[in-house]
């Protein structure tokens, strides 16, 4: 806290900056107070993770610690205070120093640039707007030139059918050019924020110049500016230089000495040719920097009056006095509000009348902190709901629960002090807004940032530091805690001055109690249960229900009243754009005896139903473990009783109707392995044979006792298991038993159901799944960061049913699957794929999930290079390959007409629409396989970006669509195609192989750790790297595997 607003701020910092020279002067703390003020209606995350923060720079000190070299300003007790600092003795509320500018330069010498003139500037486009959605060619850089697929035609196949998108078209365009200008400030001391250069331009001074220049005269017509280093306008004006006097402009005396005055340097850069976007649209043109200006421009003139009107973070507005938002856990600390998705987007309705841009408008649901209230209730809220043995906690507990706890040296046994679980969790708040309300004013304009909590307790011992032993020097030499500081400037007893000191990104100190986090934060964290079901019941609407929603936020953007859209000439249709759509047959699915017809309905069920395929490998060995104590002997016969009955009406293959029941106490120890070693030897002993597979009754959801089993079962033994909750053993329903029997069928080798009559492949045919997931917000294990999972999957029969999964860990933060993974998990996948099937794949679908079209590229050119040399090497021949991308990271939508949807307004599945929201001359299209079961249906988005095969476009629709009803453990279609859906559930279920102790990423110690202080020179976690340790291998080292079971598991559906 700085002292004109009420607390301390380090004198030495002062000394950073010209004019300074580490001088107290005027009764003014020696720091730049004004340094460009947070644009809050630009805001974007306000969130890290976790908050890297360097150790160096703690400042606080205790009795018998040592002091931090870089921050000397605050003082343990009996030590000398430091010389060279200033003392806040001025009065409150005095005003601040303004010295961005650093000091006025020498008599007789002009104003420095801001910029070093002989530097060659950067290009544009290299640094580009991250909110536009550009075309997959707009990222291609250097070498990656990867050409992607034209399409090749449009589907006839199906009914047709009207439906209405939620997007609406660009019906205007400019008719004159519009001059792109370079907007920088000078003196730039590089120590600026980029928010200044806003702030420049939205002074008095500068919007009068903007209007009349004292050089051109009147300026005819409105400047649009990015809020950074950008702005457009129709006047033509080669360069402005503006004077801008902040002092002034604040109604503030200048300070003696230093300089407060800017100059505001606009200079015409380019010329923004329509013709150029149009003639892209066109498919006349390639992509060039022509064409993303223009991208570029019409992104900021969409979004412009929506800004000034709305808080805009990223894509999306909201209205900061709506009612429309919920909390999502009883005490109410964060809350999920709905607000407005917009974003221009490049489309195909030239074809059809329109002018290729569109607005897509949809409802977006959206975490924040809850702000408005003191911080200490915020903050004892937030601890007592993340942990169900804290949800009683008060003010005054929070203060013990926030102090330093002994923990001892797994190697050395010594015992040091750490963190306590509460203390780690107040890491979330880095980087989160505040003002302060102990000066007696109610709204203080000022806004600070937490940087971190004080805590060391090196230095201020296991109470941890707190108001009354965190100490600074006054300029009288007169060293003084905070807590009697804050008595005697501001006459405030602190209450609660046990609690953690709050530290700013400016190295100042604020006591908890005093700070009021601001409201319209993000909370970019993962959602715990209770939160979610709640997020869920918040977002979750009907189609007319959301259709109407949107319909209200396209008043809200007021298109109509825009003046920034009439100063250019574009005009909106604030209606939604009809387009055609089409409704693909269905096919029909096949069981062991029978067929059934979904229609489109979309549903069946299994009764009376045998397996289209039943188990390869018969049940014979086989066991049922009750996991500590939770249902008794009797009720887990009763269970295994009814499921070998259900399984074998199924047809399931089963020589043992009632198996062994174990019992199984589990620990945090090494016991725990022995004793399900133990268990598994009992098993096979049992029945003479190796372990077909076992069943674990699990007393809850807990993923460490599930990570534990599956991680011991698979890495040491690989033998397979299946997880049953005790609540569906006690109710032991035939539906129940019949969802778990297809999930037991496909990991003994067997299949539910498949297509009937319908032959896609003519030639040996493999289709391959990729998905590589990252850890969520909150996803750090006790030893780092969980590792990126990269997850194949790959159809082992001729109908692509059954799919056999490979995984590995992939680096951090990295999205692209490596090369050396390729090479490491793919060629054995591929030799049992050949031996399966008696020769090498002519054919081969790669469907990729989780990229952007910024990594199209990169997936042709790096993954796509590697697995043909794979395909190549191992199968000796070179197959085509077709490579297609499938997304529902978007917000388009269809809202079918009547007659032509579900009862409940959703598209029937099978509805697929090629016009109108797709891309100019791009292969893709959006298809919704699947029946919504609640809220509105979102539709999967397939590109495809090469395409050797070349299927035509019905045929290739119809496998994509129809394959959805294969999906092994479901009776209805599927949203996505079922290789992504498998890489999916693969690599979510490699974690338990990941090399890391089960008890060390139990949820809640992930949830803890992930605030825990990491030094700033370490790369943020959101950094891709490479060096990730590799999953344990499948079989282990322990020699405990049986060789048939270990390629027995490989080739079959583990994951599933």
């Amino acid at each position: 806290m700085s002292h004109h607003q009420g607390g301390y701020q380090n004198g030495h910092q002062g000394g950073h900056h010209r004019g300074y020279q580490g001088a107290y002067q005027g009764g003014y703390l020696p720091v730049p107070s004004f340094d460009g003020p947070s644009d809050t209606r630009s805001q974007g995350s306000h969130h890290s993770g976790g908050g890297s923060r360097s150790h160096s720079r703690r400042t606080s000190q205790a009795s018998g610690s040592h002091m931090s070299a870089s921050h000397p300003g605050s003082q343990a007790p009996g030590s000398a205070p430091p010389s060279n600092v200033g003392a806040p003795s001025g009065p409150v509320g005095s005003r601040p120093p303004s010295n961005v500018g650093g000091r006025s330069p020498p008599r007789g010498y002009p104003e420095p640039l801001g910029f070093d003139p002989a530097r060659e500037p950067k290009k544009f486009g290299e640094d580009f707007n991250k909110r536009i959605d550009l075309p997959p060619e707009a990222y291609v850089k250097g070498k990656l030139e990867t050409p992607f697929t034209r399409r090749p035609g449009l589907g006839s196949s199906g009914k047709k059918i009207n439906v209405q998108v939620n997007q609406f078209r660009v019906t205007g365009m400019p008719a004159h050019d519009i001059f792109q200008y370079d907007v920088t400030f000078s003196p730039d001391t590089g120590k600026t924020k980029p928010s200044f250069l806003n702030t420049l331009w939205r002074t008095k001074t500068a919007q009068q110049k903007l209007k009349c220049d004292d050089k051109y005269g009147p300026l005819q017509f409105r400047w649009l500016h990015d809020g950074r280093a950008l702005a457009w306008s129709r006047n033509n004006v080669s360069e402005m230089r503006i004077m801008i006097d902040m002092d002034e402009e604040r109604n503030r005396m200048p300070r003696p000495g230093q300089s407060n005055k800017f100059y505001l340097i606009i200079r015409r850069s380019t010329t923004i040719r329509l013709a150029a976007l149009k003639a892209y649209l066109e498919g006349s043109m390639e992509w060039d920097q022509s064409v993303l200006a223009c991208a570029n421009f019409f992104d900021h003139l969409v979004r412009q009056f929506p800004s000034e009107n709305l808080l805009a973070i990223k894509r999306n507005f909201y209205d900061t006095e709506t009612r429309d938002y919920r909390p999502l856990n009883r005490r109410g600390t964060i809350e999920a509000v709905k607000g407005i998705y917009a974003a221009i987007r490049m489309n195909s309705s030239m074809k059809t009348g329109g002018l290729g841009l569109g607005i897509n408008v949809d409802v977006t649901n959206t975490t924040f902190w809850h702000g408005g209230e003191p911080f200490t209730e915020l903050c004892t809220n937030y601890v007592a709901m993340s942990k169900k043995e804290w949800q009683y906690i008060d003010t005054k507990a929070l203060h013990e629960m926030m102090k330093p706890e002994q923990y001892q040296h797994e190697d050395t046994r010594e015992y040091y002090p750490g963190m306590s679980d509460a203390f780690k969790m107040l890491r979330r708040f880095h980087k989160c807004k505040f003002n302060v309300m102990h000066r007696g004013k109610s709204n203080d304009p000022k806004t600070y940032t937490i940087q971190g909590f004080v805590w060391e307790p090196k230095k201020f011992g296991m109470e941890g530091a707190h108001a009354r032993n965190y100490k600074f020097t006054k300029k009288s030499g007169e060293t003084i805690t905070v807590a009697d500081h804050f008595l005697q400037q501001y006459g405030v007893r602190l209450q609660h001055w046990r609690l953690p000191l709050i530290e700013t990104t400016r190295d100042g100190v604020f006591p908890m109690e005093c700070v009021i986090l601001k409201r319209w934060q993000k909370y970019n964290f993962k959602l715990d249960g209770e939160q979610t079901a709640a997020m869920i019941k918040f977002a979750v609407t009907r189609p007319p229900v959301r259709q109407n929603a949107i319909m209200q936020n396209v008043k809200a953007l007021r298109w109509v009243d825009d003046p920034y859209l009439r100063e250019f000439g574009v005009k909106i249709n604030p209606q939604m754009t009809p387009t055609q759509a089409r409704v693909l047959q269905n096919p029909v699915v096949q069981f062991g005896r029978k067929t059934v017809d979904p229609r489109t309905n979309g549903r069946w069920d299994l009764r009376d139903q045998t397996f289209a395929e039943p188990n390869v490998r018969p049940l014979k060995s086989w066991s049922i473990v009750v996991v500590n104590d939770c249902v008794d002997a009797p009720t887990a016969s009763r269970f295994a009783n009814s499921f070998a009955d259900i399984y074998k009406r199924h047809g399931g293959k089963i020589e043992v109707m009632q198996p062994k029941v174990w019992r199984l106490r589990m620990e945090l120890s090494g016991a725990t392995a022995n004793e399900i070693h133990k268990l598994y030897k009992q098993t096979g002993d049992a029945y003479r044979a190796v372990p077909d597979l076992m069943f674990f009754i699990m007393p809850d959801k807990g993923a460490i006792q599930y990570e534990r089993l599956k991680k011991n079962m698979e890495i040491r033994f690989a033998t397979l298991t299946q997880m049953v909750n005790v609540d569906h053993v006690k109710k032991c329903s035939p539906q129940y038993c019949s969802n778990v029997a297809m999930k037991v069928n496909a990991k003994l080798g067997g299949y539910t159901s498949r297509l009937a009559k319908v032959q896609f492949y003519t030639v040996p045919t493999m289709v391959i799944g990729v998905d590589v997931s990252h850890g969520g917000a909150g996803s750090v294990a006790l030893s780092g960061p969980l590792a990126s999972m990269a997850a194949m999957t790959m159809s082992m029969d001729q109908n692509a049913i059954k799919y056999q999964a490979v995984c590995e860990t992939n680096g951090y933060r990295v999205e692209v699957l490596t090369p050396a993974n390729i090479r490491s998990i793919f060629p054995n996948a591929v030799r049992r794929w050949c031996q399966k099937n008696g020769r090498a794949p002519e054919h081969v679908f790669y469907f990729r999930d989780g990229v952007a079209e910024g990594q199209f590229a990169h997936v042709m050119d790096s993954e796509i290079k590697e697995v043909r040399k794979v395909l190549e090497e191992v199968g000796r021949n070179k197959p085509k390959i077709t490579v297609i991308v499938a997304t529902k990271r978007h917000h388009m939508r269809f809202f079918p007409g009547s007659g032509s949807g579900d009862k409940n307004g959703n598209p029937l599945p099978g509805t697929i629409i090629e016009h109108e929201i797709t891309h100019p001359f791009h292969y893709d299209f959006y298809l919704c396989s699947h029946v919504a079961i609640q809220g509105t249906a979102r539709p999967v988005h397939y590109h495809v970006i090469h395409d050797e095969i070349q299927y035509p476009v019905d045929k290739l629709q119809a496998m994509i669509y129809q394959q959805c009803y294969q999906y092994i453990r479901s009776t209805t279609p599927v949203s996505l195609h079922p290789a992504i859906y498998y890489a999916h559930l693969a690599s979510a279920r490699a974690r338990a192989h990941e090399a890391i102790e089960s008890s060390k990423k139990e949820p809640w110690i992930r949830f803890i750790n992930v605030m825990a202080r990491r030094d700033r020179t370490d790369t943020s976690s959101n950094a891709p790297r490479e060096d990730s340790q590799p999953l344990l291998k499948i079989g282990g080292e322990e020699g405990l595997a049986n060789p048939q079971s270990l390629e027995f598991f490989k080739g079959t559906m583990w994951y599933i």
